[in-house]
């Protein structure tokens, strides 16, 4: 059955739209989402941007002209959330080419929710001109941020002549010195020190004479000695038996030790004992056994006492000395006498022991010596200074020049006087260039290398004057052509006697003191002064940080003065 066209065209025509309604919602359905997240993008960008903004901080001066040295506020604030972060600009670089004067404790305000921080600082500049604040770091949660820039005009400061006259400066006023006693206060400090190293060595000699006058007597007198002044002591009285009994009782067995010749100090009660029962059975000693017995009592009191804290009558421990003394004028009575061979022992010890002392006393006075000695270096060195001892110890060569007697001269035509620590030596090898009508050359060079001083006056046929710069350059290719390396320049006028103005160019460079590989450090000086035909000039050259070389130069330019020529003056 064939259908109606009209019924099969509207038919595809329907197809197509419902063809044509599903792209579209399908389309719309793929489109909604990115439409969604394209949104949230430019909304979160619009959040960051509020926030940018309002973390933005801003800085503001006082003033935008000040004068010279005068000082503004620059005021850096920034709005912030109670719990946020900031860090303010600490350094002063940050603030070039303004100096930064202070800077002032961080303070706050609340405002609609917000804290506002804000911090101030004091800047100057001496210099006038125009001037820009550049932008300032502020750290918002560690997030960087910049301040705007600012700028800044300092100008000079007027001086109106009609109201203000202008005078020169000041010539150097000489000041009286201030007396101070620093000196005698270092001296008494030195004198102190050496009486004190004094007192300590006739102290130690009075007691090592004391000891020496107890070795000289024989160990019988010395015990005996030694029994009568335990007698004198305080140590019954202060009930000390303990000090009592162990100096008794070392008193007799320092005795036995020499006289016996027994180990009675490292013997114990029994064992002394036991050793003068074997003297005895062996005729080496002939005491009873009744003073041995006694004997061993009195050891056994002391043992008890040093030992077991017993505390003895007062009486019985003035007897047991008695008894003790007995018992050693007893033992000295029962030794047998010397052999030969013992004699000749005893001698040879003597004679060691008299040895010894020559010695100690040697090393006594070495010892006495060089502590005076070091008390005499210490007080020097505390009154002069520890450099000034060093190099007069060591003979520095600039400090023996700068001490000496110097000499003032005068060298050349037109004269030139100078005081120098040695005469300067007249150079016979100089040749005269075209347009000169003389030229003398002076010179001292230290045989060490340590000071160069050179004079040179010159006249010329043309009544001009001369040009300082040329020849400063001029100079300044001499110091190349003898080695000098690294020269470092500075130029600037300079006044001689009599007012007489030139021009002083200094520095430093390095140059070869001698047979040295290395380059030496040096400070170097070039002085220019002339006027219509001729030309004066004094150049010195030193080792640098040498503070006598320094002075020295000083001292020579102080002393400079030029013979001024007039301009009608004929050659």
């Amino acid at each position: 059955m064939s259908r109606n066209p009209l019924y099969l065209k509207i038919t595809k025509i329907r197809t197509a739209t419902k063809l044509w309604c599903c792209l579209f919602i399908y389309a719309l359905c793929a489109l909604l989402p990115l439409q969604a997240q394209q949104t949230g993008k430019i909304q979160q960008k619009t959040k960051d941007k509020q926030e940018a903004a309002a973390y933005t901080p801003t800085a503001v001066i006082d003033t935008t002209s000040i004068a010279i040295g005068q000082q503004i506020e620059l005021l850096i604030s920034v709005s912030i959330n109670p719990t946020d972060l900031v860090n303010f600009p600490e350094d002063p670089v940050g603030f070039l080419p303004l100096e930064l004067v202070r800077s002032s404790s961080i303070d706050s305000l609340e405002y609609e929710g917000k804290l506002r921080l804000i911090k101030k600082y004091a800047l100057t500049q001496f210099d006038s001109g125009t001037y820009i604040i550049p932008k300032q770091k502020v750290l918002v949660n560690n997030q960087l941020f910049f301040t705007g820039i600012n700028q800044l005009r300092v100008t000079d400061v007027a001086v109106d002549t009609l109201v203000q006259n202008l005078y020169d400066i000041k010539p150097l006023t000489e000041v009286e010195k201030i007396t101070t006693y620093e000196w005698l206060w270092q001296l008494l400090f030195a004198l102190l020190g050496l009486a004190a190293l004094v007192f300590a060595y006739l102290r130690m000699k009075h007691k090592r004479k004391l000891a020496a006058q107890n070795l000289v007597l024989p160990a019988y007198d010395r015990a005996l000695l030694a029994l009568d002044n335990l007698e004198k002591s305080k140590y019954l009285l202060k009930e000390e038996y303990k000090e009592y009994y162990s100096e008794l009782t070392g008193i007799v067995r320092n005795f036995l030790e020499e006289e016996v010749h027994i180990a009675a100090l490292e013997s114990t009660t029994d064992q002394l004992i036991e050793k003068l029962e074997l003297l005895t059975h062996a005729g080496a000693l002939t005491l009873d056994p009744a003073t041995i017995a006694q004997f061993k009592k009195i050891l056994q009191t002391a043992d008890l006492v040093k030992f077991a804290k017993s505390t003895p009558e007062m009486a019985v421990a003035e007897q047991d000395r008695s008894q003790l003394k007995q018992i050693v004028v007893k033992t000295k009575q029962a030794i047998a006498p010397p052999s030969e061979a013992e004699i000749a022992a005893a001698a040879a010890s003597e004679a060691a022991q008299k040895a010894r002392e020559i010695n100690r006393s040697r090393k006594r006075k070495l010892v006495v010596g060089g502590l005076v000695i070091s008390g005499i270096i210490l007080g020097a060195l505390g009154y002069y200074g520890p450099q000034n001892v060093w190099d007069t110890a060591l003979r520095n060569p600039n400090k023996i020049l700068l001490e000496k007697d110097w000499i003032t001269s005068e060298y050349g035509v037109p004269a030139v006087t100078i005081e120098t620590p040695e005469v300067l030596v007249r150079d016979l090898t100089t040749t005269l260039k075209e347009g000169e009508l003389s030229l003398q050359k002076f010179s001292y060079t230290h045989p060490k290398g340590v000071l160069f001083i050179h004079l040179e006056t010159k006249r010329f046929a043309a009544e001009e004057d001369p040009d300082f710069n040329a020849l400063t350059e001029i100079g300044l290719k001499e110091l190349e052509s003898i080695g000098a390396k690294n020269i470092i320049t500075k130029q600037e006028n300079f006044e001689a006697q009599e007012g007489i103005k030139g021009m002083k160019t200094f520095g430093t460079a390095d140059f070869k003191v001698g047979n040295q590989s290395s380059m030496t450090k040096e400070d170097y000086i070039l002085l220019y002064f002339g006027g219509k035909g001729y030309v004066q000039s004094v150049s010195m050259r030193w080792i640098d940080g040498d503070p006598y070389a320094a002075e020295i130069s000083e001292k020579i330019m102080r002393s400079i003065a030029f013979e001024k020529i007039t301009e009608n003056k004929k050659p």
